[in-house]
């Protein structure tokens, strides 16, 4: 017989009344699901990385990619590292039109790691724009919702903050492609904006404080 401790959870009683004992798995940390990636790089899943522009040359010579995506026309053009790249000419704005790029992306991604090479895209900061084309791929070809595909990258890079053009965008991409959205965009009383929903909890201590003291005066 089991001896129950307080930390377990008891979720039902079998006929012997033998308690049936929930276990929780632990999570993976970030560190756990990028063990192995270079320094400033995610793994969006085995053979998809996403970074910065920072850690770009280090990413490259270590993962070798059959493709990079590269989605950060302010940059300067890359060194000659024989790496084969897609150019991505949208600058982060709310008002970039991303939409004529997701599906190309997603598809170009799901046909290099379907030879068994490895993609990785990036933008300046990869926060936005690079993430807006994972998320875009995690939705065509993993078949995640956009809600857990957004929860999956976060996870592990949890800097990743599309803008908010971006996610709508995103939501519209969902809705063509399933005929339904996961993720709403909502009012955001703490910035007085609209947000996408996954990212209410980042704003809950900025709301609680307006409602307690008001809104911040600018000086």
């Amino acid at each position: 017989m089991k001896v129950l401790t307080v930390e377990d959870k008891v979720s039902c009683v079998a006929d012997d009344n033998e308690p049936t004992v929930e276990t929780d798995t632990p999570k993976l940390t970030k560190e756990e699901l990028n063990r192995g990636c270079p320094l400033g790089v995610s793994r969006v899943t085995s053979g998809v990385f996403v970074c910065g522009a920072h850690a770009l040359p280090g990413a490259v010579a270590a993962l070798r990619p059959g493709l990079v995506v590269s989605a950060a026309p302010e940059l300067p053009p890359p060194p000659e590292d024989c790496a084969p790249r897609h150019y991505v000419p949208l600058l982060d704005t709310p008002h970039s039109d991303m939409h004529p790029h997701m599906d190309r992306v997603a598809d170009l991604i799901n046909e290099v790691v379907s030879r068994g090479e490895v993609v990785l895209v990036h933008c300046v900061a990869g926060v936005s724009r690079s993430v807006t084309l994972c998320l875009a791929y995690l939705v065509k070809w993993e078949k995640l919702t956009l809600r857990d595909a957004y929860h999956h990258m976060k996870q592990r890079r949890p800097q990743i903050r599309p803008n908010t053009g971006f996610f709508k965008q995103l939501i519209k991409f969902e809705e063509r492609l399933f005929g339904a959205a996961s993720v709403k965009m909502v009012y955001c009383e703490a910035i007085d904006k609209e947000i996408p929903d996954v990212y209410e909890p980042d704003y809950r201590g900025m709301t609680w404080f307006r409602k307690r003291y008001g809104p911040i005066e600018k000086c």
